[in-house]
């Protein structure tokens, strides 16, 4: 049970803790493994998977033997007209609680699985005085610390995403938990952020990016790529032990998330208010800004004022930046190897619904564009990505 907790804990966010907020020994929810593996991940996250794989996984993976016998592809969706249907969110950073938000808005019953002690925190990232009334009693904050009620809303929940926000893989013990074959009956469909995995143009320019500018470059480093490709195959077949079906979402550097803001403009002699180009409260609130501030004006908010649209690819195939790395990191502009963290939220919120979304995998890029694609445009871009 101690085990269960500590991995839970690190798969809800406490790897990249939000501005102000530091790790801490939280008595009976952290273990000295735990804590150990908190501040390798801090100093160097490559040894601390190392470290993590080494030791003997206090989650055992299932090996049930009442796995439910399989189907024909059905391309079940996941529809919000459905009461039944849930969603459970899982992962850690920023990702997570926009794809809450977003199931939210589209009528989702929605549980968060969130650091434990940060639930005021991220009310703040969500609730805005335009959407808390729709949304606020479809979403469900759940502790990581607590495993007994995270256990118990897997039986109930028809989806689940799982995102992270930052380079390495969820781990695949904290996977198998909630994808276990004898506690998943409504389990419809899987839907994983993975990461662009083929190599194109990354390397040695992104690397020295993601020193000198961003840390959060997505460099596609040996390490990373080995945990996401092993992960993409453990929720491939442990999807189909649960009879459901399974999306894998690709991303590059993620950038923004958030609102937006209706007094920016892309002319800086044009002073008036934009709301409809530039506010867009269905993501997260300005608070995210603030949060993820460095300078006067965070290139975090230019980004999203700049880059609302979405491209989509089938398979594994977008590239990242090369030699335009250093000049990429940060800029507020459409980039080759950049996924907005908007786009990839809607995207695997909005692939729940459509058949045409079970069991394959895309990736998600960006579009220089004041406004997010309307629902029309989304049919269009999966329609076209996913023929």
């Amino acid at each position: 049970k101690q085990g269960i907790n500590d991995q839970l804990c690190v798969s809800a966010g406490l790897e990249f803790p939000m501005k102000g907020q530091t790790t801490r020994n939280s008595g009976s929810t952290m273990n000295a493994f735990a804590m150990l593996f908190m501040t390798m991940m801090y100093t160097n996250p490559s040894s601390a998977f190392t470290f993590l794989n080494q030791q003997k996984s206090p989650i055992p993976l299932h090996k049930s033997n009442n796995v439910r016998q399989p189907f024909p592809p059905l391309h079940a969706t996941v529809l919000p007209t459905d009461a039944e249907n849930t969603v459970g969110v899982v992962g850690r950073g920023y990702a997570p609680i926009l794809a809450a938000k977003l199931a939210a808005l589209q009528g989702y019953n929605t549980w968060l699985m969130i650091p434990e002690g940060e639930q005021e925190r991220c009310e703040t990232l969500i609730f805005d005085d335009i959407n808390k009334e729709k949304i606020e009693p479809l979403i469900t904050f759940v502790s990581a610390s607590n495993q007994e009620a995270v256990a118990a809303k897997i039986p109930s929940t028809s989806a689940f995403l799982f995102t992270v926000d930052g380079d390495g893989a969820m781990e695949e013990g904290v996977t198998n938990f909630f994808l276990n074959p004898d506690n998943t009956e409504k389990l419809k469909r899987v839907v994983l952020m993975s990461r662009h995995l083929n190599g194109k143009g990354l390397g040695f320019f992104t690397k020295a990016s993601k020193m000198s500018a961003n840390i959060e470059v997505w460099a596609g480093e040996g390490e990373y790529v080995k945990q996401y490709k092993a992960l993409e195959a453990q929720i491939q077949s442990a999807s189909a032990a649960c009879n459901a079906e399974y999306t894998i979402v690709r991303a590059g550097t993620l950038k923004g998330g958030a609102c937006g803001d209706s007094g920016y403009s892309l002319d800086a002699d044009e002073a008036v208010k934009n709301e409809e180009l530039n506010y867009h409260p269905q993501y997260l609130t300005s608070a995210y800004y603030d949060y993820t501030k460095k300078d006067l004006v965070t290139w975090q908010l230019l980004f999203d004022c700049n880059v609302r649209g979405v491209t989509l690819k089938k398979g594994d195939v977008m590239e990242g930046p090369g030699a335009k790395a250093v000049f990429t990191a940060t800029a507020p502009e459409e980039c080759p190897g950049d996924t907005s963290r908007c786009g990839l939220a809607e995207a695997m919120v909005r692939s729940l619904s459509l058949e045409e979304a079970a069991n394959v995998d895309f990736g998600v890029g960006t579009k220089e564009q004041r406004a997010p694609p309307t629902d029309e445009e989304w049919k269009e871009l999966f329609q076209s990505a996913l023929k």
